[in-house]
């Protein structure tokens, strides 16, 4: 007991000091909002994230003081707030200089797995990116439109027989599991201890971190219990895949006979060698275990943020009845759902380019330098001590947070209008944003950018089929009691009376 108090009193000292001399420099004079504590820092974390609804601090901030600019952490720790878009673009491009940050890959690689795309970097990333690629190509996905249909339909016919005074559109989200993906990983409450762990994390020998794992915290144990459900689901699709093929059953074009095609030799006994890894022209093949870790990375980074985007859809278009009539009429002039090609709606899309600009489906992600760098600037900023700079030096170690929703509310790339969701900016063959290009998509940021840009961008099909199904067949409008909260937990919720839910009149069109 008297080495672990040691242990942990010299690792104290470490972050302090560390802190201290991370703390000298240009950033401690960039321009940011107050923290009432150097020890618990209470602007990042309480403030900007746990804030509901969300936003409310944030995008106040990068009106008082830009594009860039300073909070603080707990231990007195300078991090960088960034919607400034040349630094966005830097960052993005240089995925080995900028890392996903310590907090991120302990949630990652403890739910998700050590296999997970979300986790892996350098070669191992590009090998598993280069496997899974061709299940989320644009041919694809398109391939995937009866399936898609089905479903949509499928939706259609429950709310067909559904009593429809006022339906809640339930969204699956990790809120479920008490916040465990916010930034705070040891604790979800957000109490003075989880501040200081969160601060403390990043400086934790493996060897202790893998003693702590031993004994986990609650919130860990809902990252395990969620990785240990997702594993069992993943070895009997895989097996039931694996079987069919063994009785000469074609297999589908889906996710899982894409890697199942390219499974090695560590499978599991079930799993027929000879059935698996058949594809002779594969040289960078995934162990089982990879292939395993991909489905809770599926079920978060593409179950959540979908569904969550067509929540979003049906909120605004009950808010603005004028759109989404003029939504239907251009839905029922495309003709059969069977022969519409989506992605020539105009007005389809101009809705799904604004929910994703207005309610990005992860709000923000972080960053850690790997290596000492410079970071450029659009724009010129004035210190507090009065110098003006056009780049910053960042030390190895450095905190960024790349604030997605706040670049996606810049009126210098979007207009004064950037605020209001206006699908009508978008029409009429517009190209609201100005400034660099970002993003796979419309130079918007849902899906990040450079070689960690989503792998499921080309995911928007399946939204466009599923919005399109149900604005055909039902009119959708808010109760008068409505009190839809944006809340962050991994992605963006629509939240009432604290439950991921949204509460529509929906009604029946003859």
């Amino acid at each position: 007991m008297q080495n672990i108090a040691i242990a942990l009193g010299a690792l104290f000292l470490a972050v302090v000091y560390t802190r201290v001399r991370s703390s000298r420099g240009v950033i401690k004079d960039i321009p940011g909002p107050p923290s009432p504590s150097w020890l618990f820092g209470k602007n990042t974390a309480d403030l900007i994230i746990l804030e509901v609804p969300y936003g409310v601090y944030e995008f106040q901030w990068q009106k008082m003081y830009g594009m860039l600019y300073r909070t603080r952490g707990c231990f007195g720790e300078n991090r960088l707030m960034i919607s400034d878009p040349g630094t966005l673009k830097h960052i993005l491009m240089h995925p080995a200089t900028y890392m996903k940050s310590p907090q991120q890959q302990l949630i990652n690689s403890t739910g998700l797995g050590l296999g997970s795309l979300l986790f892996v970097e350098g070669d191992t990333h590009r090998r598993i990116r280069a496997v899974m690629n061709p299940a989320f190509s644009a041919a694809s996905i398109r391939a995937l439109s009866p399936t898609l249909k089905k479903a949509a339909r499928e939706v259609h016919f429950a709310l067909r027989y559904h009593n429809l005074v006022c339906v809640h559109i339930r969204v699956f989200s990790t809120r479920h599991l008490n916040f465990f993906f916010s930034r705070s990983v040891i604790a979800a409450d957000r109490s003075k201890v989880s501040v200081l762990q969160d601060g403390i994390l990043p400086y934790i020998p493996k060897s202790l971190m893998n003693v702590i794992l031993r004994f986990p915290p609650p919130a860990l144990v809902k990252l395990l219990e969620f990785k240990s459900a997702i594993g069992v689901l993943a070895k009997r699709l895989i097996t039931e895949k694996t079987d069919a093929l063994e009785l000469g059953i074609e297999p589908e074009k889906d996710l899982i006979s894409v890697l199942g095609g390219f499974f090695p030799l560590n499978v599991p006994p079930r799993v027929s060698r000879a059935s698996v890894g058949s594809n002779s022209e594969s040289t960078s093949k995934m162990t089982f275990e990879e292939i395993q870790d991909q489905f809770g990375t599926i079920t978060v980074a593409g179950e959540d943020t979908t569904a969550n985007t067509v929540a979003w859809s049906l909120y605004e278009l009950a808010k603005n009845p004028d759109f989404q009539k003029e939504l239907r009429v251009e839905l029922d002039e495309a003709g059969p759902d069977d022969s519409v090609d989506y992605d020539k709606l105009p007005r389809l899309n101009a809705l799904l380019k604004e929910i994703l600009r207005l309610y990005s489906t992860v709000p923000q992600t972080e960053r850690v330098v790997a290596k000492d760098s410079v970071l450029p600037l659009s724009e010129p900023i004035t210190t507090t001590s009065g110098k003006i700079i056009t780049e910053i030096p960042v030390k190895k170690g450095q905190h960024l947070v790349i604030a997605i929703s706040s670049y996606h509310r810049l009126t210098s790339v979007w207009g004064e209008d950037a605020e209001e969701f206006k699908p009508s900016r978008w029409l009429d063959g517009n190209m609201p944003a100005s400034g660099a290009s970002l993003g796979p998509y419309s130079n918007l940021l849902a899906f990040l950018g450079g070689s960690r840009t989503c792998i499921g961008s080309h995911r928007l099909a399946e939204m466009q089929i599923i919005i399109s199904e149900l604005v055909r067949k039902f009119s959708f409008a808010l109760p008068d009691d409505s009190d839809v909260q944006r809340t962050f937990a991994i992605t963006l919720v629509p939240m009432t009376a604290n439950r991921p839910r949204l509460p529509l009149r929906v009604s029946r069109l003859q």
